[in-house]
């Protein structure tokens, strides 16, 4: 799906205020349209050097930042075949449709993959992770921060020091929240932490992130058959000369650059975090105005993408169809939340101000419907 969409009957521009892909700014599709050096250049280098250096900022790490091309999928099943041996034993906490979906990819790559979670649109407790590994021990724990299709951030700043005394390997997949919402890495101990780059990061699809700790560079060593993309010591390798093995997106890679100088110089990483706050807060409000109930646990709501109860019983497929011709886009609930839920994001580059109009329109929208 692309980024920008052309609706012919209105001839604008629809904008996204979906959980991802989100609406790209002209100034960053501009700098993906200038022309490219290749792969193997000074050029190149230099580019993903200031990547590497940008991402240690934004996650408070002096870890390894690696680029992969490929969705944030492509680096949880990096994760499952680099620091996972077949004798031991992963456990894959879960809040939704993305925590199944890691489980999954356990499975698949033949692991000894156990998965506890709790009832969707809940988040994961300190006690309960404690319970489980006190009962049982495991060798990695995989976990979602922000789980895109419940709209539920889990207490992190809670969970990793509990999984982290039990002297085990943590991998968190931020996808929808990575320069949306802080995680400092290093103070945490987090030894992989991962994103695609077309949701809070703002750039078009094509390109994942992740910063990778020592322990887990040593551990992905006394593992055998890592496979071939996804080897984080042959991306090691390169990346130590600022390269990549295979042929990166580059023109992706120009607008992360750009983007993070952005993030980091010009609008500020506290001034960034509290933007997102601002946004889910507003979004939450308005959904209690239109007498619509969270999805999410209170207390633990996403600030990046807000999954909404269908309470109301109003014609989502509709609603969505009409927000449409309107010139703006949400999503419907994923998976079988769909028709039960509706999603909106409200991350990357979106404003208060563009947040606002949208959700005037959608409100509109819902009062013609009753």
């Amino acid at each position: 799906m692309p980024e920008i969409h052309f609706n012919k009957e209105k001839g604008s521009q629809l904008k996204l205020f979906t959980p991802g892909p989100v609406y790209v700014p002209k100034r960053i599709l501009d700098e993906m349209a200038k022309p490219n050096d290749t792969h193997r250049s000074n050029p190149y280098r230099e580019m993903h050097q200031l990547v590497e250096e940008g991402l240690k900022k934004l996650l408070y790490t002096s870890n390894e930042c690696f680029i992969f091309a490929s969705s944030a999928t492509g680096i949880m099943e990096a994760c499952v075949r680099n620091l996972l041996k077949n004798d031991e034993k992963g456990l894959f906490l879960t809040i939704g449709a993305f925590g199944d979906r890691w489980h999954q990819i356990g499975l698949t790559n033949g692991k000894n993959a156990i998965k506890e979670g709790v009832e969707w649109g809940n988040a994961i407790k300190p006690h309960f992770v404690k319970n489980l590994l006190e009962e049982d021990h495991y060798d990695v724990v995989f976990i979602q921060a922000n789980e895109t299709s419940t709209g539920v951030y889990n207490p992190l700043d809670e969970i990793i020091p509990i999984i982290k005394n039990h002297d085990t390997l943590v991998c968190v997949d931020a996808t929808s929240s990575m320069a949306g919402v802080k995680v400092e890495v290093d103070k945490l101990g987090i030894d992989v932490c991962l994103a695609s780059v077309q949701k809070c990061l703002t750039i078009p699809p094509g390109l994942a992130v992740c910063s990778v700790s020592q322990a887990a560079l040593d551990k992905s060593k006394e593992v055998k058959n890592r496979g071939y993309y996804f080897d984080f010591l042959e991306v090691l390798k390169k990346n130590k000369i600022h390269e990549t093995p295979n042929t990166p997106p580059i023109p992706q890679i120009r607008a992360l650059a750009i983007q993070l100088d952005y993030i980091l110089n010009k609008e500020g990483l506290e001034n960034r975090f509290e933007r997102h706050s601002k946004l889910g807060n507003f979004t939450r409000k308005w959904a209690a105005h239109q007498g619509f109930k969270m999805f999410s646990e209170q207390g633990y709501e996403s600030n990046t993408v807000s999954t909404i109860t269908n309470n109301l019983e109003v014609d989502i497929s509709k609603m969505v169809s009409t927000l449409m011709e309107r010139g703006y886009k949400i999503a419907n609930g994923y998976g079988d939340l769909k028709n039960k839920t509706f999603r909106i994001g409200h991350m990357g580059e979106i404003t208060l101000k563009d947040l606002s109009e949208m959700l005037q329109v959608l409100g509109d929208i819902i009062s013609e419907m009753k």
